[in-house]
């Protein structure tokens, strides 16, 4: 009786190809930026080697790639490194977004097809220029961004033809702070 490997060699190279495609398709493009390292620019640089799986990222959630005047940051964690989840309310605030046009969007992990947004033509600002805005179930006072109970949620900031920072600037982006969960 002669046992041959030869398909089982082949069947776990696929299923090991598959997974780090997969695993590629997750992370292509992510860089971590702003304090803290939650915020994660999301780009598709035509000059990395692994273009193809940061195009493919976007593509397999259903988005199209951010065009080379857009920046696309996300987050999934808060400031203290948990989580975001639908049953708790958050607080995202900072300076204006520097850039010509913005928005926010929450929506569930995954899904962005049922993300809900605030633009920078819907938003209102304190005197000196600062957003504040509410992410929650529930109804609160000022900017709001009233999610549905969905679990696990990611936060995106847009920002369409970004002024570039000042000398000597780092990028500054908005914190995001737990309130309550339910």
């Amino acid at each position: 009786m002669r046992i041959s490997f030869g398909p089982a060699v082949l069947v776990a190279g696929a299923v090991a190809g598959y997974v780090a495609g997969v695993q590629a398709l997750g992370k292509a493009g992510q860089y971590s930026v702003g304090e803290g390292g939650h915020w994660k620019q999301e780009t598709t640089n035509p000059k990395d080697v692994y273009l193809i799986y940061a195009l493919g990222h976007f593509r397999s959630l259903g988005l199209l790639p951010p065009g080379h005047d857009t920046a696309y940051y996300t987050r999934d964690l808060d400031e203290d490194g948990n989580a975001l989840r639908s049953t708790c309310s958050y607080i995202l605030s900072g300076q204006e977004p520097a850039a010509r046009w913005w928005s926010v969007n929450a929506m569930p992990e995954g899904t962005p097809q049922k993300a809900i947004s605030l633009t920078a033509a819907d938003a209102v600002l304190t005197g000196d220029k600062e957003l504040k805005l509410a992410i929650s179930r529930h109804m609160q006072p000022g900017n709001l961004l009233q999610v549905e109970d969905f679990g696990p949620m990611r936060v995106t900031l847009v920002l369409n033809a970004p002024y570039p920072p000042k000398k000597d600037e780092a990028l500054k982006l908005p914190s995001l702070k737990k309130v309550t969960c339910e």
